[in-house]
């Protein structure tokens, strides 16, 4: 067995024995708006689901960070405005995840992605590689099949393009934005 493998098998089991925990401890949180009516068993199973759906579907970010953002949009009051935003899905792991959330609290998620990968490097750019160019892609038929298949496709909203022809027509209030981007340059705009 390789070091690469031994790494991911040690990685799994951990994620595996971690799993309860983390959902115990991440969704027992007091702040979540009673309004969503999030009692022990649906927490669990909201739980559950998350952590599948980061093993059915590559995702570069955990069931944690996923849990995590959960947590927050939960703690929302449902009077309070604003839209779920995700600036890079690749296959659509994280907005699985975070489509079955904004299902709960009645809120749209909005996705931006190219769906063509990593956009090309640019010079001043010091975290880009200049090989990476598509790196990362997702078509948007892929996305929109994993969030039908494992999420809540309703709730969503596709804007495809490159974030500095998309991000600046946002207008909506944003209630939780995640930015998961691989270049300095995207966070530029």
């Amino acid at each position: 067995m390789t070091k690469r493998k031994l790494f991911f098998l040690i990685r799994r089991i951990y994620q595996h024995l971690t799993m309860p925990i983390s959902v115990f401890f991440i969704l027992s949180d007091k702040k979540i708006h009673p309004s969503y009516k999030m009692n022990f068993s649906r927490k669990i199973i909201l739980g559950i689901r998350m952590y599948s759906n980061t093993l059915n579907i590559l995702t570069g970010t955990s069931f944690r960070s996923h849990l995590s953002m959960a947590v927050k949009i939960l703690e929302a009051p449902p009077d309070i405005k604003g839209d779920i935003v995700e600036c890079g899905t690749w296959k659509g792991g994280s907005a699985v995840n975070l489509s079955l959330v904004c299902k709960i609290v009645g809120r749209k998620l909005k996705i931006y992605d190219s769906f063509e990968g990593l956009p090309e490097a640019l010079p001043e750019d010091k975290t880009a590689l200049p090989s990476s160019r598509g790196f990362f892609c997702g078509s948007l038929e892929e996305v929109k099949s994993n969030i039908a298949k494992y999420g809540e496709l309703d709730c969503c909203e596709f804007i495809e393009g490159w974030y500095q022809d998309t991000l600046p027509k946002i207008k909506d209030p944003i209630l939780l934005g995640f930015l998961d981007v691989d270049f300095q340059a995207s966070l530029d705009i």
